[in-house]
């Protein structure tokens, strides 16, 4: 087995290819298709996405006849070289609205939202919802249009100008079945032929169900949804809540209800009719929900993926493992591992420059936010973004391009070869965390996860909603190929949660309940990460995988300067040095046990075990 791994190690499989967001921003021609598509072949991408992108002129308008005959040539032809390609669902994102058409072809499917006021009077298009005595006063709740928008794809449709195409209702299964129709139909009928086969999915991006740049002082609204409010427990009193009181106990629990019917709803009516159109035309439906954090909405998704934007995680400030955003990376690859999805992606690089300047990005750089990406489980990559073109202002628009316009294009093979190598040793591989800990829907902490990268104590996060389909056995939780001896909660459990942590008790198991006395060091005793010891590093990243019986510990330094350590195996030796980023193996003369480590910045390693099944 091991051979074979190595062999997949050192001529690593198209199969795990970055798929670039190839934006189309600016005329298009066959030649220059050809053109680019055969440099991305010669520097081992093997795919791309298709993102129509502000620039595209208007000659060239979205789903027309022309826009087709350059996307039917540009299939056509990664067919011929052997290239996987992904379809993007809009022009340009938040994804739901066609282009504004949905909206043009029935003005009720525009994006709506709710709104208080101590005014009886309605705006124009609103209903009343309902009217609330509180604190003195009635308070009237106003159902209407949000005036949310998208990002279009040809200049005068950028955020707040005139042209901005309107944003759809995307809480309606009707508008969400017309964008289907208008988009998704559309480009089955036009390509029918490569799907399944070159077209291996569609991409949905970042759904916003308010629309971009909407009315101030909106939530998320839609038709009839009061009701999906109060099956929730909800009632006309919580409206009032929603708004003004947000921060009281009483607050919290009405928007706790509020957000449970917002997710019942989007999933129902956005992410299912989509999920279901993708498997019936035998396509993957891949893509990234709005937020960092939404880890139930994944569930939807046969390539459940994230969205590293704005340099929210960067190697300074600890942002690579503080606030929200550090969660994105293992929100996408544990809703994949305990859901049984074989991939999980990520939309990185977008953004991501140097602070001092929108356009530097270096190899170096990237190589960061692949390791921050590898080393959580992500296993499939998608580069934003590699541009047509960058005429005129189109370089200004979200840099950096990272593809054949950039300074390390001449070796982009590298980073390919080392996105093949390591997207393929973590498909099919199983990690050895042995902690989970708790999150719903929307919330992952971080505050939880902070001391065990810092402590290189490894855990995945596990979904409450998923806790039924568990099984206890042997004071162990046990989901897919996953075994956790130990659950860390941050208390605030439903009473079918507590009641499953008390079994997990009673069979052996160990809950922690994090609070500020639950100290690292408690962890750690309570994992007994004995079959691998590393000494806390603040720096040092760590996961352990299993893979057709042949044990690997990948490590990453995440800081800026130098990490040095040591790694002791109790019950195993370290026989192989394996480096993805230069195609190398090393054979250990004698296996050891223990090993002196020093990793320089940017720097990973593999190590190979005889830890076998």
């Amino acid at each position: 087995m091991l051979e074979n791994l190595k062999k997949e190690f050192l001529q690593p499989s198209e199969e795990f290819s970055p798929i670039p967001f190839w934006f189309w921003n600016d005329y298009l021609t066959e030649e220059e298709l050809d053109r680019q598509m055969l440099a991305f072949k010669e520097k081992g991408v093997d795919g791309f996405v298709i993102h129509p992108r502000l620039g595209l002129p208007e000659e060239i308008g979205y789903l027309t006849d022309t826009y087709f005959h350059y996307v039917r040539y540009a299939v056509k032809r990664a067919s011929q070289l052997h290239m996987k390609v992904v379809l993007y669902d809009e022009a340009m994102y938040p994804s739901g609205s066609c282009h504004g058409q949905v909206v043009r072809e029935n003005p009720a499917f525009a994006s709506r939202g709710l709104r208080m006021s101590d005014q009886e009077s309605a705006e124009e298009g609103e209903l009343l919802i309902a009217a609330v005595k509180r604190e003195g006063k009635t308070w009237y709740f106003w159902e209407g249009p949000s005036g949310g928008t998208i990002r279009g794809v040809h200049y005068g449709e950028d955020d707040g100008e005139a042209g901005a195409p309107a944003s759809a209702d995307l809480m309606n299964p009707e508008a969400v079945a017309l964008f289907l129709q208008l988009t998704h139909e559309r480009y089955y009928q036009e390509l029918k032929e490569y799907f399944g086969n070159t077209i291996i999915g569609i991409f949905t991006d970042e759904p916003n169900i308010l629309g971009r740049c909407s009315k101030g002082g909106m939530i998320a609204w839609s038709g009839n949804f009061l009701e999906d409010f109060y099956r929730q427990g909800g009632n006309e009193q919580d409206l009032y809540l929603l708004f003004a009181d947000t921060d009281s106990s009483e607050g919290r629990r009405a928007g706790e209800r509020y957000k449970r019917a917002v997710y019942e709803r989007m999933s129902r009516a956005y992410y299912r009719q989509i999920a279901d159109w993708c498997a019936a035309h035998g396509v993957a439906m891949t893509g990234h929900p709005e937020k960092s954090t939404d880890i139930g909405y994944l569930q939807h998704f046969t390539i459940p993926c994230q969205d590293i934007v704005w340099r929210y995680v960067a190697p300074e400030e600890e942002k690579a493992i503080t606030g929200e955003h550090s969660t994105m990376g293992k929100c996408s690859s544990d809703s994949a591992r305990h859901r049984g999805k074989r991939r999980n992606g990520n939309e990185c690089f977008g953004c991501c420059c140097a602070p001092e300047d929108p356009y530097r990005f270096t190899m170096e750089d990237m190589k960061w936010y692949l390791d921050w990406l590898f080393v959580r489980g992500v296993n499939m990559i998608f580069p934003h973004a590699f541009y047509y073109s960058l005429r005129d202002r189109r370089k200004e628009e979200r840099p950096p391009e990272v593809g054949m316009h950039s300074s390390f294009w001449e070796d982009y093979h590298i980073a390919s070869d080392y996105i093949k190598r390591m997207c393929g040793l973590l498909t099919d591989s199983v990690n050895q965390a042995k902690a989970a800990v708790l999150c719903r829907s929307e919330e992952l902490s971080w505050e939880i996860a902070k001391p065990l990268f810092e402590n290189q104590i490894e855990f995945n996060y596990l979904e409450e909603e998923l806790l039924p389909s568990c099984r206890i056995e042997n004071g162990c939780v046990l989901i897919r190929q996953q075994r956790y001896p130990v659950v860390i909660t941050d208390g605030k459990d439903t009473p079918e949660t507590r009641d499953f942590l008390r079994r997990l008790e009673e069979s052996g198991g160990t809950v922690l309940v994090w609070n500020a006395d639950l100290t690292a060091q408690k962890i750690r005793e309570a994992v007994k990460p004995a079959e691998t010891f590393l000494p806390p590093a603040r720096d040092l990243r760590c996961t352990c995988l299993r893979k057709e019986g042949t044990e690997f510990l990948f490590l990453v330094n995440e800081g800026e300067n130098s990490v040095t350590t040591s790694l002791r195996l109790e019950d195993g030796h370290i026989c192989q040095i394996w480096d993805a980023w230069n195609g190398t193996i090393k054979q250990l003369e004698l296996p050891v046990q223990e090993m002196r480590l020093s990793l320089g910045q940017r720097e990973s390693l593999i190590l190979v075990t005889d830890r076998g099944e």
